[in-house]
């Protein structure tokens, strides 16, 4: 009986040990818009979001979350910054109708951002955090 429990304790241990390792490398973070952005297509209104991608770059694809709901996917560079950066934020790029589009996100006490899609920093606006750089 007792050999029947302690089996069962070490098997269910692995299996969560097990779940957890494939768990921890996906990365969550929160993200606040402060206006609607479009999203590889998807217009995103203001509001809380949670971003999550898998890997360690340089190239990821980075699901962006309302709620449960995955409400936009888009491939995504991770790039190495020299200083940690001191808020979260993003950077918007301008569209010719008016649009803004997402194009880089950064959260507090990380050393990267996330380029989101095809932006390029040379053409990038600051967002709704102003600071806009690390």
């Amino acid at each position: 009986m007792k050999v029947s429990r302690v089996s069962s304790l070490v098997l269910g241990g692995s299996l969560l040990f097990a779940v957890s390792v494939f768990a921890g490398n996906t990365i969550k973070k929160s993200l606040h818009l402060y206006e609607s952005v479009t999203v590889e297509g998807t217009q995103l209104m203001p509001g809380d979001y949670k971003v999550e991608w898998s890997g360690s770059g340089p190239d990821v694809k980075v699901n962006i979350l309302k709620g449960k709901e995955t409400v936009a996917t888009v491939p995504a560079r991770i790039v190495s910054e020299s200083a940690s950066n001191s808020q979260d934020g993003y950077a918007l790029k301008p569209g010719a109708d008016g649009s803004q589009s997402l194009a880089e996100v950064f959260f507090t006490g990380e050393r990267y951002d996330l380029e989101i899609g095809q932006a390029s920093n040379a053409n990038t606006a600051p967002g709704a955090n102003p600071s806009g750089s690390n």
